[in-house]
């Protein structure tokens, strides 16, 4: 039991390491424009292209291996891997290296830190939704330490390079350390023994889960009240309800705050509240508080209505996620791979809104958000009595 819990406070910190360093790219995006002197668009957006394009072709047979393969392998080469791609981004002579190795972080990242984040699902089944809450609480605090690591890197050298390397040879060291636990292998040894399916059809098996498929959908709605909300928001509160800079940072950072109270209460929330009661709740009280913000007019009350969504947003996906690795029991690999070809759904989606705003307006752009916590009510209430996945 002790072994267990030290392997997964070590994962929980893996959350921590992945959000910190893939946050730099586009902390830094200002010196990275600069320094190689390319456009707004390559500083930014080809970035953040690059980080995600791979991904969602490479890590679907990689999660699906790692449901017969040791996960240490997978884990811990993944870490290690992607530490050495760190540093060669901080090292980058030339801002095309830089995009070649954020495209290989993509598939790393899916291969070390989401499939750490499914051995965490493994080693926690009886507190799976407690677990998870930690996890993204951890990535939370990465989030919110990483333009403060690149203002103190660069006190001694350029910021983002130094950061880049800094976290590279942590995630190293950590791989190392993680190999020295032991990792939960029962799935392993009983994959052995049974007939070996491809991986199109283990795939597919997943694929024909009902209620993997609904959770699927839920998790994938989680990205709207997101990075999506935050850059649609900044927009409604600068050109709608025309506030400051000071004030725009103040309210986005009320938002934030949110977000990691609401995590830190989850945990003492659900001992006492049931899962999924406790994200039906959430759901609801997110679309009022939502709805809430796009009504009010005064810098005060948008902070306001921002911090409530934030507490109550940041408890969807933990839960979401959570019910997904219970709708496929010892398939965490499986289940992986299967939401990130849901993830697909996310790529058009800041289109899309962009779109709608274009046309219609920012108001009618950002009240579309509303669907994830509409969305995540018709989920739980249709996932009720919903048989066990087999």
């Amino acid at each position: 039991m002790r072994s267990v819990l030290r392997l997964a406070s070590l994962l929980v910190s893996v959350a921590f390491l992945d959000e910190l360093a893939s946050g730099i790219p586009f902390v830094g995006s200002p010196e990275i424009k600069s320094e190689f002197g390319v456009s707004y668009a390559e500083a930014a957006g080809w970035l953040l292209f690059a980080i995600t394009a791979l991904g969602f072709a490479l890590e679907p047979p990689l999660f699906l291996l790692s449901d017969r393969l040791p996960r240490r392998w997978f884990v811990c080469g993944g870490l290690a891997l992607l530490g050495v791609v760190c540093v060669g981004a901080g090292l980058a002579p030339g801002y095309g290296f830089l995009v070649v190795a954020l495209l290989l972080y993509g598939p790393l990242s899916g291969c070390g830190v989401s499939l750490a984040q499914a051995t965490l699902a493994d080693v926690s089944r009886d507190k799976l939704e407690r677990a998870l809450l930690r996890w993204t609480f951890a990535g939370a605090l990465g989030d919110l330490a990483t333009p403060s690591l690149i203002a103190l890197a660069a006190v001694l050298a350029s910021g983002w390079r130094t950061s880049f390397v800094g976290v590279g040879v942590v995630l190293v060291v950590y791989a190392a350390l993680l190999w020295t636990r032991t990792f939960p292998e029962s799935r392993q040894r009983e994959a052995a023994d049974e007939p070996r399916e491809t991986l199109r059809a283990a795939l597919v098996s997943a694929l024909r889960e009902p209620l993997l498929l609904r959770w699927a959908i839920a998790v994938s709605l989680c990205a709207l009240l997101d990075e999506i909300m935050v850059a649609f928001a900044s927009l409604y509160l600068r050109d709608v309800l025309e506030l400051s800079l000071g004030a725009r940072t103040s309210a986005l950072s009320a938002e934030i705050a949110g977000a990691v109270v609401g995590l830190a209460a989850g945990e003492a929330l659900l001992r006492r509240v049931a899962p999924l009661r406790l994200l039906l709740a959430s759901a609801l009280g997110c679309a009022v508080s939502w709805f809430a913000f796009l009504s009010v007019e005064s810098a005060a009350a948008a902070s306001f209505w921002l911090f409530v969504t934030g507490a109550l947003a940041s408890l969807q996906y933990p839960i979401a996620k959570a019910q997904a690795y219970r709708a496929l029991p010892d398939r965490s690999g499986a289940v992986n791979a299967v939401l990130t070809l849901f993830g697909v759904i996310e790529l058009p989606l800041p289109i899309a809104i962009g779109l709608l705003a274009d046309h219609f307006g920012l108001g009618i752009a950002l009240a579309t958000l509303a669907a994830q916590p509409l969305g995540l009510v018709l989920v739980v209430v249709s996932s009720r009595g919903a048989p066990a996945a087999r």
